[in-house]
């Protein structure tokens, strides 16, 4: 499970999106989680003074941290759920 620590918005394709980011474990630099289109944060506008292409701290942004998950945490979750049923089915 990952929460959203930092975030950087950016333009690709003519559409603002936004790039997730949790805390980085020690070993890394960063801990991407995924990028989504702005209009799916549900927000109208960007902050004031915030660049693109610049990351930040949600914190600094007056946002709380919150859940987004990796897909590939969302498909390892579906698997181990998938497992578990079937085995207790052999049981």
């Amino acid at each position: 499970m990952a929460y959203v620590h930092e975030i950087k918005f950016f333009i690709e394709d003519g559409e603002l999106y936004a790039a997730l980011f949790d805390n980085p474990p020690f070993f890394c630099n960063e801990f991407w989680i995924k990028n989504v289109k702005f209009k799916e944060l549900g927000v109208n506008r960007l902050p004031k003074n915030v660049q693109l292409d610049k990351k930040y701290k949600v914190d600094d942004l007056g946002i709380r941290p919150f859940h987004a998950t990796k897909p590939e945490f969302d498909f390892i979750d579906s698997v181990a759920e998938t497992a578990w049923k079937t085995g207790l089915k052999l049981i």
